[in-house]
């Protein structure tokens, strides 16, 4: 016995045999949907209308319109069968078609990692770039965060990273720009700060604060043999500076120390500085025609400019981006070297 369905369908065969004096069809927009997308099909007027997927029949799709989405329909093909007058005619099948896009993507450039913490965290040192770009086809509404807040202005592909933070991004194809999409993981990246040795003067020696593992001392930027030690003779005037190995991945050279080769003596000087305290510039200015060289010395020992006595016997020397503090204008000559401490002030 033959269902009601098998004996409609049979009906129908009989009368698209009869060759019907219309042609339906099946009008759409006919582009390529996007993930997110749906949109109607439709076909002529006529009396009544049965909806095909992939050659079945589609229950309950009996309008003149049926509506599809990419999400459920990308991939198949869809034709009506129209009756009209009690003839009943197919339309040629339309495919729907749907763009396909792989999952975001970042690629990482810029400085290698100095490694790789316990919970997956990117190493870097302080003064590193990491690159992180957001790849095709997602190049539109871009937006980079920072623990899970957006990032203001960080709306282009690519976002230079250079602190400490867990980043990630979302963004949606230009072709779809409605298809947004988060990347779904976040990249924790931590800088660590560098360490930097002092160099602080001991009677005629130079030693190295903190001690570390192994030195080595340069002299006007030339390497001294043998100079694997925390302190050395400073005897020989220039500028020293000075490498520790603290076992670290992130580790630079001290500042430069300049050296006079004189003994100091803390002697009275005529030298003048000015104003004190000073909060933007210092004047430093020298009696005398004698040739010699001065140093700033911060608080540390550490020699932070430095210079050659000019002719006009005088010097400014912004001091606005400077700590507050007390430094010391070294001076050394022929005859002596002489101190005269000042302070920075806001």
């Amino acid at each position: 016995m033959r269902t009601p369905l098998t004996l409609t369908a049979a009906l129908v065969g009989l009368n698209l045999a009869a060759q019907c004096t219309f042609d339906p069809t099946v009008l759409w927009s006919g582009q390529i949907l996007c993930p997110d997308e749906s949109t109607i099909l439709t076909t002529q007027a006529y009396d009544s209308y049965q909806w095909f997927k992939d050659g079945l029949v589609i229950p309950g799709a009996i309008a003149q319109t049926i509506g599809i989405s990419a999400a459920q329909d990308a991939g198949s093909s869809f034709h009506v069968i129209a009756t009209d007058d009690g003839c009943s005619e197919a339309s040629p099948a339309v495919l729907v078609d749907s763009w396909v896009f792989l999952l975001p993507a970042v690629l990482h450039g810029g400085d290698t990692a100095q490694g790789m913490g316990l919970d997956g965290e990117l190493l870097f040192c302080d003064g590193d770039t990491l690159l992180l770009t957001l790849m095709q086809p997602y190049d539109t509404l871009i937006q980079w965060t920072d623990n899970g807040l957006p990032i203001p202005g960080a709306d282009q592909s690519t976002l230079i990273v250079t602190g400490t933070g867990s980043y990630s991004v979302s963004g949606a194809p230009s072709i779809c720009p409605n298809f947004a999409q988060q990347l779904g993981v976040t990249i924790q990246a931590i800088f660590q700060p560098m360490v930097q040795p002092d160099i602080v003067p001991n009677g005629n020696e130079l030693c190295a604060y903190p001690a570390g593992n192994s030195y080595q001392w340069y002299l006007n930027g030339q390497p001294i043999a043998g100079s694997d030690t925390s302190c050395i003779d400073a005897s020989t005037p220039g500028l020293y500076t000075l490498s520790v190995d603290y076992g670290l991945p992130c580790q630079i050279a001290s500042e430069g120390f300049l050296a006079t080769g004189i003994p100091v003596m803390e002697v009275g000087s005529e030298v003048r500085v000015s104003p004190v305290p000073a909060s933007q510039r210092v004047r430093f200015q020298w009696p005398g025609t004698a040739r010699g060289i001065w140093s700033v010395i911060d608080v540390n020992g550490r020699s932070i400019a430095w210079g050659q006595v000019s002719e006009q016997r005088s010097h400014d020397l912004d001091v606005s981006a400077w700590p507050v503090g007390t430094y010391t204008l070294r001076t050394a000559d022929e005859r002596r070297v002489t101190n005269e401490r000042f302070q920075v002030a806001r």
